[in-house]
């Protein structure tokens, strides 16, 4: 109960920011870039970061004090870009490693059993094993990010990545010290749901780096202690911000563009520009469509599989299936778009 009135008392908070920031133009959504129009026509306040960042804090009690201070690092870092203040996404990379190197060397955050043998053999040499888990956090931090483009995609992503781990909790699949910490994750992310699906937040750099660097963390920490399950299971439950990233950067660096560079050619864009010029159908419910068709799709991934979690060999089929459906839906609507089908 508690969780709720706190919450609560943070939708107010942020509702009288949001007056702030809409009558000052002050930290707002840009209705003139094009990759962001596929979200809102409107300007929306970029407090989605603020009202993760401070329903965390409900649980400073439960978490890493190196957790709460790094999360402070990673959502200050998104703030400062969404104040355009830092303009360089290659800035903002050398960044984010510092913070991301910083706070593995204090936490000894690690990945020890990948269940690839050479790959745990090179994993046992300290320094490879910080430069493994810096990739692994960047990779998930940066796709969090670039896959950030439609209303409720990355909340709700992320929303259904918590709602799994909850339910493997709760059929005694996994073990965690404190069950506490995911239940009012749950929460929390539920209640930024809502208020990013009527349009009163948008997450902004700040919300999706925290989220990115804050799931990295907590998945890492969770396959640690249950080493009985696939390390590809937790693969499975990120792979689609992940492959986002990586599928961009190639994709950018064959057309010659900037791998840094934001553009409205991800698979989240061509698949509502689809729904919406097929189906003729209002920008808003397009937007929800789209974000819900990928989430839900990806949730009974999730779901189905935790039924083989650790049976790491079906999991990497499913991962190779997602890839497949992903890459091959991405080719059929970007050149029905483009008019080259």
């Amino acid at each position: 109960m508690l969780i709720f009135i706190y919450l609560v008392s943070l939708v107010i908070l942020i509702s009288l920011l949001n007056q702030y920031c809409l009558k000052n133009n002050y930290l707002v959504s840009e209705t003139g870039d094009a990759h962001q129009k596929f979200a809102s026509n409107t300007k929306i306040p970029l407090t989605g970061g603020v009202f993760i960042y401070l329903g965390l804090l409900f649980l400073f009690n439960h978490l890493s004090f190196l957790l709460i201070i790094f999360s402070i690092f990673i959502f200050s870092l998104g703030f400062i870009s969404d104040l355009k203040l830092i303009k360089s996404a290659n800035r903002r990379l050398i960044i984010q490693t510092l913070i991301v190197l910083s706070f593995i060397l204090l936490s000894n955050l690690q990945i020890t059993n990948t269940r690839i043998y050479f790959l745990d053999d090179l994993l046992s040499v300290k320094y490879v094993n910080h430069l493994f888990v810096i990739f692994c956090v960047l990779i998930l931090i940066n796709g969090s990010n670039f896959f950030d483009g439609l209303n409720t995609l990355n909340i709700g992503y992320f929303l259904y990545v918590s709602l799994i781990i909850n339910y493997l909790i709760l059929n005694d699949v996994i073990y965690v010290s404190d069950h506490q910490i995911y239940k009012n994750l749950t929460f929390i992310l539920l209640f930024a749901y809502v208020l990013n699906f009527i349009n009163k937040i948008f997450l902004g750099d700040s919300g999706s780096y925290l989220l990115g660097f804050f799931f990295s963390v907590i998945l890492i920490n969770l396959y640690d202690v249950n080493n009985h399950i696939s390390p590809f299971y937790i693969i499975l439950l990120v792979w689609y911000p992940c492959y986002e990233n990586l599928f961009s950067i190639v994709r950018k660096k064959i057309l010659n563009r900037s791998s840094m560079k934001p553009d409205s050619n991800h698979l989240h864009q061509l698949i509502f520009f689809f729904i919406k010029k097929k189906f003729l159908i209002k920008t808003i419910y397009a937007n929800l469509l789209s974000a819900n068709l990928i989430n839900i799709f990806n949730f009974l991934v999730f779901l189905i599989s935790s039924n083989f979690i650790s049976k790491t060999k079906i999991i990497i089929i499913c991962i190779i299936f997602n890839l497949i459906v992903y890459t091959f839906t991405y080719y059929v609507l970007f050149n029905y778009r483009y008019k080259k089908l």
